[in-house]
């Protein structure tokens, strides 16, 4: 008898992940996953839940967070997306038995562990695939990570929203906090074409008046919106002040980590009044030791290789101020690849003037974007740039172009990223 194969069967879903560049608004339901997570038992209905919505940062605020309940004693649920190696890394528990690991990904969801709760959801999942609904890969890789923080007995939960927030898969379960991180124009095919259509839908993660609610710094305009939600519920928000928090120190570089830790720092005043114990050492060890792969990550030195998972014009922006800040002097050879539903153009005017080589390049995905010559000559003008298909290809020819003291910067998306380090790693045990 062939094992059951836990990434066959989560392959065999829809995904919405390889297809954001073809979907439309009404593509997205929460009636699915609810019915999933009624025949699954409502695995979520005693977790203690923070939900995390945003357009940049919320990925690092959650690690952040994750972090500093570590510290603090607690067993943690994590779940995030997307992955950069392995769908494992979305689901994770951080307790005392992996505290201050050097893993990355450390207490990822084991093979067997998935396994075992995919076959106890298999026969939910049919039945409402039987009755003509289509279940996707991130509906059913959810629920899977509620049943086993539930299973595990998890002390809480940190739960990232995917996409959007009104009507991504996370926001089926209710939550003790909501909080939301900077907004800005993503995803604009689905979530809409202005900021305002935007912060409407990362929103409607706040739903009721028992909800604590923690607002990073936004536009005007989103934050309107926000607090407007706010008041549909008379739920006084807690609002990051930035000023505040100048002398935190963390081991992620970059002013935007500063303001995303700031973030998870009030999120935790909040718990504290809600009877969690959060000591000021376990902050400051939570902030230091906290780790989150491809986040202006340093992979190799001689020459200096960094990574970032950048993906739109806001993170653009922030990754070439924090490049001014590490390497003021630095020369830079640029590996950029884009996903099919981005904005070229506003990425590639954030990063340019911080690159002197410009290698552009496509990750081996389905919504990868493949540069054209007169691309190349509209977005960098007369500056060196160069188009290599092969994303490997490509930081092989970085690599060959540097010299000692330069920096190769690999930006542009999580998939060129994740194939990076993919090629650095293998050539580091050749």
């Amino acid at each position: 008898m062939t094992a059951f194969n836990p990434h066959e069967y989560l392959s065999s879903f829809t995904n919405f992940e390889s297809q954001l560049h073809k979907l439309r608004p009404e593509d997205f339901s929460l009636n699915r996953i609810k019915k999933f997570l009624d025949l699954a038992g409502n695995p979520s209905k005693d977790l203690k839940i923070i939900h995390v919505a945003g357009t940049k940062g919320k990925g690092s605020t959650c690690a952040f967070l994750a972090s500093i309940l570590q510290e603090a004693g607690y067993k943690v649920g994590l779940y995030t997306s997307p992955h950069l190696h392995k769908v494992n890394e979305r689901i994770r528990i951080l307790d005392m038995d992996n505290v201050r690991s050097k893993d990355n990904f450390s207490g990822a969801i084991s093979d067997d562990q998935l396994a075992a709760v995919l076959t106890e959801l298999r026969p939910f999942a049919a039945a409402i695939q039987n009755e003509g609904n289509i279940l996707t890969f991130f509906e059913v890789l959810t629920v899977a990570a509620l049943c086993y923080f539930a299973k595990t007995g998890v002390d809480v939960v940190i739960l990232e929203t995917g996409l959007g927030g009104r009507l991504d898969a996370t926001n089926a379960v209710n939550a003790l906090a909501a909080v939301i991180t900077p907004v800005s124009l993503d995803h604009t095919r689905i979530l809409g074409s202005d900021l305002i259509q935007i912060a409407a839908e990362k929103a409607g993660i706040i739903k009721n008046s028992h909800q604590k609610v923690v607002i990073a710094p936004q536009e005007k305009e989103v934050m309107d919106v926000l607090l407007a939600r706010c008041r549909e519920f008379g739920v006084e928000p807690v609002q990051v002040c930035p000023g505040k928090y100048e002398d935190i120190k963390t081991n992620l570089k970059g002013q935007h980590q500063i303001l995303n830790a700031a973030t998870a720092l009030e999120v935790a005043a909040v718990l504290k009044t809600m009877g969690f114990k959060i000591t000021d050492e376990a902050i400051s060890e939570g902030l230091k030791h906290v780790r989150w792969s491809g986040r202006f990550e340093l992979i190799c030195q001689s020459p200096d290789v960094v990574v970032d998972c950048a993906h739109n014009a806001a993170s653009a922006k922030a990754l070439a101020q924090t490049l001014m800040e590490v390497y003021p002097y630095g020369r830079v050879i640029l590996v950029l690849g884009i996903s099919e539903d981005k904005d070229a153009r506003a990425i590639c005017e954030h990063l340019r003037n911080s690159a002197h080589h410009i290698i552009l390049t496509k990750a081996n995905h389905p919504r990868a974007h493949l540069f054209t010559p007169q691309e190349a000559k509209d977005y960098f003008g007369d500056k060196t740039s160069e188009i290599i298909d092969s994303s490997a290809q490509a930081l092989e020819k970085a690599l060959q172009i540097a010299a000692t003291k330069d920096v190769v910067l690999v930006t542009g998306s999580v998939f060129v990223v994740a194939e990076a380090i993919d090629c650095l790693v293998n050539k580091t045990h050749e």
